[in-house]
C-alpha cells in the first residue's frame, strides 16, 4: 500500500528542483555544422550564384563575351571555396584554370563555328583536368599519369559531376540539422515553415490560375509568361546543378592514394596475341606504303588507268580515310600495351619490337595524306573542313611522334602530358593563324590566279563563313580587284546578299541588344559591313533569290 503521504513529499521535491536554476539545454552537438559540411554550404551556394549568371550570360547564342564573363567568376569563386578549404590551387591547377579561362576567351575572339566547338571542348577538358589535380586523383601530376589512369579518372569526374549534386544536398551539407524543428522560438518554426510552404503554394497557385480563368480572376500577377519563367529556371538550374557537382568533386572527394594499385584487368593479352595483330597490321601498312609510292611516282596516268577515278577525286577519297586510320591506330597500341600484364616483360618487348615499325610506316601513310591534301586542295581550293583536318593529322603526328618516344622507350607515364599539352597547342595555334579569314584569303587569291575551279562558287562560300573572313569578303568586293573582275556578276551579287543578310538588321539589333553575343571578329564584321552597306546593296542582287543566301556545299 502507498504511503498517503508520498505523492505529496513526491511533489514537493519536485517543487523545490524547480525551484534551482538550471542551465539552458544546449543546442544538440549534431546541430553544428561540421567543417565538411561548411565547405558544403559554400560549395552549394557558388553553384546557385553560378547558375544564375549563366542564364543572362550564356542564355543567347551565339557565344561571346559572356562566357569569358561567366569563367572569370567561375574561376574567382573556385580558387576563393578552395583557399577556404585549407589547400590553395597547385601549380598545374593553377595552369589548368588558366587553360580553361583562356579557351573561354577564344569565343569572344574568333567567330568561326567548328573553332568555337573545339574551343568549348577545351575549356571543359580544362576543368575536367584541373578536378582530378586538385583531389589528387588518379595521382599527384599528369605528368605521372598512364593514358587509362586519365580515362578513368575522367569517366569517375564525369559522373561525380553529374550525380554529385545530390549527396551534396542529402549528405555533406547537413541541411538537415539547419532544417531541423527548433525549440528557441515560435519566430523560428514559423520561418522554417514559411520557407518550406512559400515556392510550393505559389507554384500550383500559378498553375491554378493559368488553368481556370474564374479562379485566375481572383489573384493579381503580373503577365508571366510560364514557358520562359520555366527556361529561365532550366538554364539556371542546369548550371547550377553541374557547377555543384565539380565544385563536390574538387573539394570534397578523397584523394586518391599515389601508387596505388590498379586494378586488374579482365582480359590480358599474350605474346601469340600481340605478334599476330600487330604483325598482321605490319603486313598490311607495307603493302599499302608500296601503292602509294607507285601512284606519288606514276602520276595521274596511273591514277586514271588503274582506277579509272580523276586524279583529284582520288586525293578526295584518301585523305580523310587516312586520318581515321591513324586516329584508330592509337588506341589499338595503347589498348594493347595496357592489356599486357606488367610482369610479362617477353610480351612487352614484342609489343615494342612490332609497334615501331607499325608507326614508322603510318608515318609514310600520313606523307601521303598530306600528298593527297596538297593535290586536292590545288584543284578545289581550301575550306574550313580540310583545314581543321590537316591540323588533326598534325596533331596526331605529333602524339605518334610522342608515343614513339615515351611510350616504345618503356616510358609511358610521360605520354599523357604530351598528349593533352599538344591537342591544346595545336588548338590555341588554329585560333592565332584565324581558319576563316585564312580560308577566305586563300579562296580570294585562286581567283586573282585564274583557278580552275568556279570563282563565283568561292565568293559564295566566302561569304558563307564567320565573321572573321567578312572584312576579306568586304575589301575584295568593294575595291576594283582581279578577284572581283574575273569572278561572275551573278557571285558578287550572291555574296553581297549574303553578307548584308547576315551582318545587318536583326543580327546587327541582336548583337546590339545583347553583349554576352558580342566578339572581336563580330564586332569586326558588322563594322566593315555598316562602312560599306551602300555599296553592298548596289552590288546585291535585287530579288535576294533564296538561293543566294543558302550557305553553299563547298566540292
Amino acid at each position: 500500500m502507498r504511503h498517503p503521504h508520498s505523492d505529496l513529499a513526491t511533489g514537493s521535491a519536485a517543487a523545490a528542483a524547480s525551484n534551482v536554476p538550471t542551465a539552458e539545454p544546449a543546442e544538440p552537438e549534431s546541430a553544428i555544422p561540421s567543417p565538411r559540411a561548411l565547405v558544403a554550404r559554400r560549395a552549394l551556394l557558388g553553384a546557385v550564384l553560378l547558375g544564375i549568371l549563366a542564364d543572362p550570360l550564356l542564355r543567347n547564342e551565339p557565344w561571346g563575351l559572356g562566357l569569358l564573363a561567366w569563367m572569370v567568376v567561375f574561376a574567382t569563386i573556385a580558387i576563393a571555396l578552395v583557399r577556404q578549404n585549407g589547400r590553395p590551387l597547385s601549380h598545374e591547377s593553377s595552369i589548368w584554370l588558366a587553360v580553361a579561362v583562356l579557351f573561354a576567351a577564344g569565343l569572344s575572339w574568333r567567330d568561326a563555328e567548328i573553332l568555337q566547338f573545339f574551343d568549348v571542348l577545351a575549356m571543359l577538358t580544362a576543368l575536367v583536368l584541373l578536378a582530378m589535380s586538385i583531389d589528387a586523383i588518379p595521382v599527384p601530376g599528369l605528368a605521372l599519369a598512364r593514358v587509362r589512369d586519365l580515362i578513368r579518372a575522367a569517366f569517375g569526374t564525369g559522373l561525380d559531376v553529374a550525380t554529385g549534386v545530390v549527396p551534396l544536398l542529402m549528405r555533406d551539407a547537413e541541411l538537415h540539422t539547419a532544417l531541423r524543428p527548433s525549440n528557441d522560438g515560435s519566430v523560428r518554426r514559423i520561418g522554417r515553415a514559411l520557407v518550406i510552404t512559400a515556392p510550393i503554394l505559389l507554384v500550383f497557385t500559378l498553375l491554378l490560375t493559368q488553368a481556370d480563368p474564374v479562379f485566375g480572376s481572383f489573384f493579381t500577377f503580373p503577365d508571366v509568361d510560364l514557358g520562359v519563367v520555366l527556361s529561365h529556371v532550366i538554364i539556371a538550374g542546369l548550371f547550377a546543378w553541374v557547377v555543384a557537382g565539380w565544385l563536390r568533386r574538387s573539394l570534397l572527394a578523397h584523394p586518391g592514394a599515389a601508387g596505388t594499385p590498379a586494378t586488374p584487368l579482365p582480359l590480358t593479352l599474350g605474346a601469340t596475341d600481340v605478334t599476330l595483330a600487330l604483325g598482321a597490321l605490319n603486313v598490311l601498312f607495307a603493302a599499302f606504303v608500296v601503292v602509294q609510292i607507285g601512284w606519288l611516282f606514276g602520276g595521274e596516268a596511273l591514277v586514271l588507268r588503274t582506277t579509272g577515278l580523276s586524279f583529284a577525286d582520288y586525293a578526295r577519297r584518301g585523305f580523310f580515310e587516312l586520318t581515321c586510320v591513324a586516329g584508330l591506330l592509337l588506341p589499338v597500341l595503347l589498348g594493347a600495351q595496357a592489356l599486357i600484364p606488367a610482369s610479362d616483360v617477353r610480351t612487352l618487348r614484342f609489343h615494342r619490337r612490332l609497334a615501331v615499325p607499325l608507326v614508322a610506316l603510318l608515318g609514310a601513310m600520313m606523307l601521303s595524306a598530306g600528298a593527297r591534301m596538297r593535290l586536292y586542295v590545288q584543284y578545289y581550293g581550301i575550306s574550313t573542313d580540310r583545314l581543321y583536318a590537316t591540323a588533326f593529322m598534325i596533331w596526331l603526328a605529333i602524339v605518334f611522334v610522342w608515343l614513339a618516344s615515351t611510350v616504345l622507350r618503356s616510358r609511358p607515364r610521360t605520354f599523357a602530358t604530351g598528349l593533352v599539352v599538344s591537342g591544346f597547342v595545336v588548338l590555341f595555334t588554329l585560333n592565332l593563324l584565324n581558319p576563316d579569314a585564312l580560308v577566305a584569303r586563300a579562296n580570294l587569291a585562286r581567283g586573282d590566279a585564274g583557278r580552275s575551279g568556279a570563282a563565283g562558287a568561292d565568293l559564295r562560300y566566302v561569304a558563307s563563313l564567320g565573321g572573321d573572313a567578312v572584312p576579306v569578303l568586304v575589301s575584295a568586293l568593294t575595291a576594283p580587284d582581279i578577284a572581283v573582275d574575273t569572278a561572275a556578276a551573278g557571285a558578287r551579287c550572291a555574296a553581297a546578299a549574303i553578307l548584308l543578310d547576315r551582318w545587318t538588321g536583326e543580327r546587327r539589333a541582336r548583337m546590339a541588344r545583347y553583349w554576352t553575343q558580342w566578339n572581336i571578329a563580330r564586332g569586326q564584321a558588322t563594322q566593315a559591313v555598316r562602312a560599306h552597306e551602300t555599296e553592298l546593296q548596289q552590288l546585291a542582287c535585287p530579288e535576294t533569290p533564296d538561293e543566294a543566301v543558302t550557305r553553299p556545299v563547298s566540292p
